[in-house]
């Protein structure tokens, strides 16, 4: 029975028949106002944490830590009144991730961590700021879960009006929903 699993799991594989995120882990899934998607819809065995917490789609744009990293990289080092010290913060511009998923350019952006936490952003805030970052790395090491990754929004302080402390830095983050300006 084990020798008939591997063959159908081999084949499957030669044949192009499991998705490429089985291949290499999905770090962030943009769904919502997506141009150029590269998945289908949930699956609700599959995408376990998408149902969850309720997050619906038909066609989304997945991003593993190869396709991040190829969308260049920036660094930018950050500090918050209530941290004990400086992060180096490395990953591409989350405006890059946006258009790399075909989103509309106004609008406004979830950016959504594990937990559930969540803040939303306009589009031309994204778009105009170049140190506005999706971390996949910080102080050299790749960030995991348990720590602050997959993936960590940053941005320097002061950028949202009214943010005190570091609100808004979310960690964690797993899911992008872009919504359309009719949306917002």
């Amino acid at each position: 029975m084990r020798q008939l699993w591997v063959l159908i799991v081999v084949g499957a594989l030669s044949f192009g028949f499991v998705p490429q995120a089985w291949a290499e882990p999905v770090l962030v899934t943009v769904t919502g106002a997506v141009g150029k998607p590269n998945r289908g819809a949930r699956d609700d065995f599959a995408d376990a944490l998408f149902v969850v917490h309720g997050i619906a789609f038909e066609a989304a744009r997945a991003f593993t830590r190869v396709d991040l990293a190829a969308l260049g990289q920036r660094e930018t080092t950050v500090v918050y009144d209530v941290w004990p010290r400086p992060a180096s913060v490395r990953g591409p511009r989350l405006a890059d991730v946006l258009a790399a998923a075909g989103a509309p350019r106004d609008g406004t952006v979830t950016v959504q961590a594990l937990d559930g936490y969540s803040f939303t952003l306009p589009m031309e805030m994204v778009e105009s700021t170049p140190d506005m970052i999706l971390g996949i790395e910080a102080d050299g090491k790749s960030l995991s879960i348990g720590g602050r990754g997959p993936a960590w929004l940053v941005f320097p302080p002061g950028l949202v009006p009214g943010q005190e402390e570091d609100h808004g830095l979310v960690w964690a983050v797993f899911h992008l929903r872009v919504s359309p300006p009719e949306e917002k």
